[in-house]
């Protein structure tokens, strides 16, 4: 059954979506042994398990009495079987969780084909196919669209009634967060061959952070757009409530797996998904594929900024151009973050 969910906002009782990484717990979630039949086999890559499922066809899907043979034995069918599943981000939204935290879920389903649209993104599973473009390839059902416009889910609509439709997640963030993140990111040195990059690094924040503003309005515009219309295929997810706690990360992921799948899989696979996604969890350490770096991906530096970095840009919000950040805080408001104050 379809629904849409809306993960609460940031609220008073959650820590600052953006944290020193030295300062988060040290603790670390490892993969739990399963306790069923099936093999979890475990390769290393990149420092870090991949799990992947040789499926006996007992335990992880769900079946009803109806389905079962003579023999009386119940056939699977996997989720992955039965819709298109697309994981929609933006820059700065919190991209690199996202994906990485689905891609958890994908390899322990055994996915072994994806496709992504305009070329963005990389690793979207650890095994098989991934980089090859979704339009080229439309039996693919796992995808991916980094910086989607309000076009994309009207027309996904359209290309999937006959076949089953489609689910998916999209990821949210404060917008005048995005600007600031953006502009620290970049500042750094991080992907100097996207054009948003250009001169960022010789910039300071009185420069930058204005420029960093008109360079993301485009990407902001499209995130509220695409949010405006996910209803009701679309979970949408909040980074600040992602990063904020353990516990926000685990119900965010909890209410992923509910309402993609359903009781299309066993409680026994939810369990095993979480365990495996929360190595993206912030506040557990950085021991995820987010920490891991991917040569097409432009990207040798970390994602995440330190507060007092952060706390320097945002005093310059001031300075941007006054209509564009009404249009912000417009958006801001809209998605239900709590005005920021700009001084």
């Amino acid at each position: 059954m379809h629904g849409y969910y809306i993960a609460t906002p940031p609220n008073s009782d959650m820590a600052s979506p953006l944290r020193q990484p030295a300062a988060l717990q040290p603790a670390r979630r490892s993969l739990r042994a399963p306790s069923s039949p099936h093999r979890l086999s475990t390769p290393r890559r990149r420092g870090r398990t991949v799990p992947t499922i040789a499926e006996d066809g007992q335990g992880l899907f769900q079946t009803s009495a109806r389905g079962r043979s003579k023999s009386g034995r119940s056939p699977t069918s996997s989720p992955l079987d039965k819709r298109v599943y697309v994981t929609l981000a933006w820059h700065k939204a919190g991209t690199q969780l996202m994906r990485n935290t689905m891609r958890w879920i994908w390899d322990l389903l055994d996915a072994r084909e994806a496709c992504r649209y305009d070329g963005y993104g990389v690793d979207l599973i650890s095994h098989g196919f991934w980089e090859q473009d979704c339009p080229e390839h439309p039996d693919v059902k796992i995808r991916f669209n980094n910086h989607a416009n309000q076009t994309f889910l009207p027309a996904l609509r359209a290309d999937t009634a006959s076949s089953g439709g489609f689910k998916g997640v999209m990821t949210l963030r404060d917008p005048l967060e995005m600007v600031i993140s953006s502009y620290c990111y970049h500042h750094r040195g991080a992907e100097p061959k996207n054009p948003i990059s250009v001169g960022m690094v010789e910039l300071g924040p009185k420069e930058g952070v204005p420029e960093m503003a008109k360079r993301m309005a485009p990407i902001i515009r499209d995130m509220f757009e695409v949010f405006q219309v996910a209803k009701p295929e679309v979970y949408v997810s909040h980074f600040e409530r992602m990063t904020g706690s353990s516990s926000g990360f685990n119900q965010t992921v909890k209410e992923i797996l509910d309402f993609l799948f359903g009781d299309e899989v066993s409680d026994h696979f939810k369990r095993r998904a979480l365990d495996a996604a929360a190595h993206e969890d912030l506040n557990r350490g950085e021991d995820g594929f987010s920490f891991s770096f991917h040569s097409e991906a432009d990207n040798q530096v970390n994602h995440t900024s330190d507060d007092q970095e952060l706390n320097e840009a945002r005093s310059y919000l001031s300075l941007v151009d006054q209509e564009l950040l009404e249009e912000l805080l417009h958006f801001q408001k809209a998605l239900g973050y709590p005005p920021t104050a700009v001084k």
